[in-house]
């Protein structure tokens, strides 16, 4: 049976589709690339976007805010977490297949509440881990898919 392998951090998104040939088990399955998304742009943080002049904020006399706004740093993380369970959905698509998940640990608990309840029915298993950057094959392992 196929699976889905879905990778996921605030600043990029990859989902694969793993296909087994049943005529030659001894043999690695076939990726098949589903997304590929970056939403490295979204993810700088709001003191990279935005500065003042100088490049620093102002202290002294005169000055009107020290520091960035946490606000808006914690409403682009929001973002971006709407834009990956959004590709998320996108991905895995309307088929029964197995999805497996990886997510670092600070964002895998939310990014799991946001999903479609159909969608993490279909969880076989889901990692605490960035993997995003890491080998195809070593996914299979990281997963125990065999």
């Amino acid at each position: 049976m196929n699976s889905i392998i879905i990778l996921a951090d605030l600043g990029r998104m990859k989902a694969y589709r793993i296909t087994r040939d049943d005529l030659q088990p001894g043999e690695s399955p076939a990726f098949e690339g589903l997304a590929n998304v970056d939403l490295e742009n979204q993810h700088s943080k709001v003191s990279d976007r935005v500065t003042d002049k100088a490049g620093r904020f102002a202290y002294g006399a005169g000055s009107k805010s020290v520091g960035e706004r946490q606000s808006e740093q914690e409403e682009s993380e929001v973002r971006q977490l709407d834009s990956i369970v959004e590709e998320i959905h996108k991905a895995a698509g309307k088929e029964n297949e197995d999805i497996y998940l990886a997510a670092p640990k600070e964002i895998i608990a939310d990014l799991v509440e946001n999903l479609d309840s159909k969608v993490v029915q279909r969880i076989r298993k889901q990692l605490s881990r960035n993997l995003v950057k890491a080998p195809k094959l070593d996914l299979l392992e990281s997963f125990g898919i065999k």
